[in-house]
């Protein structure tokens, strides 16, 4: 168990006689993941006790039924506020994450802790590359919403931008994406992840069949969210990368 894993548990365990949020029920649910590389297992959990937000994922490689870990991570969040004029804005603060692939055989570990005093974020690198080892601090540019990437739903959410973008629709929402896979996805994705942290925007895009559509734009390229009215994750599709993300037996999300 890894130090960073080991400071999430503390977290949590100092927090385990709070009361969680109002509104939040805790997750885990089980996903069929497409890519062009084949079907595969995703399994998210997520919990939130008192102000922190701590999402799990699992991308599990189902051929054979054995199961195998293909990547694994885990992220934490704090929510908060900060003052908007005479108001204040419900927001979800990247704090710590740990991502690991496996690509070829071989680990890729990245892992990101926010630096206490500084706005900066820390990412320690270990994997059989020269040119990703070591540890350096990346600045956290100046935004009032920051979502990790893999945490997009539940950051989207608690932030109140999936509410007000349905409220205000048309109107885009601005946000920063920190890809916690950095700077590995830049070998699992294409064109995509070239900087850590990376501008997006977000938009309703309609109600489909009783879901919430949403649109996501980064680095170029859009991703479709779809969920449900009280905002729980139900199917992603990212056309440009090949990948969707939707309830077993649902692989193919079609242009609806």
């Amino acid at each position: 168990m890894t130090l960073l894993w080991n400071f999430i548990i503390l977290i949590l365990i100092v927090s385990c006689g709070a009361t969680p949020l109002r509104g939040h029920r805790d997750a885990k649910v089980s996903y069929s993941y497409v890519d062009e590389a084949g079907t595969f297992t995703l399994n998210r959990e997520t919990k939130l006790i008192d102000s922190k937000l701590v999402t799990r994922a699992q991308l599990l490689d189902k051929k054979g039924g054995s199961g195998r870990l293909l990547e694994k991570s885990v992220m934490l969040s704090r929510i908060g506020s900060i003052r908007n004029g005479s108001t204040r804005l419900l927001i979800v603060r990247p704090q710590a994450s740990e991502y690991t692939v496996w690509i070829e055989g071989k680990k890729y570990v990245s892992r990101m802790q926010l630096v206490p005093g500084k706005r900066a974020m820390r990412m320690t690198l270990e994997s059989p590359e020269t040119k990703w080892q070591g540890t350096s601090e990346v600045p956290v540019p100046k935004a009032k919403y920051l979502c990790f990437f893999g945490q997009l739903p539940e950051c989207l959410a608690r932030s109140n931008l999936l509410e007000n973008a349905r409220v205000l629709e048309g109107r885009r929402f601005d946000f920063v994406i920190v890809w916690d896979s950095y700077p590995y996805i830049q070998d699992l994705l294409t064109k995509t992840g070239q900087k850590l942290f990376e501008r997006a925007e977000v938009k309703f895009d309609g109600e489909i069949n009783g879901l919430f559509r949403y649109i996501v734009e980064v680095d170029e390229q859009v991703i479709s969210y779809q969920f449900t009215k009280s905002f729980e994750l139900v199917k992603v599709a990212w056309v440009s990368q090949g990948i969707t993300i939707a309830p077993p037996g649902q692989e193919i999300v079609e242009d609806e």
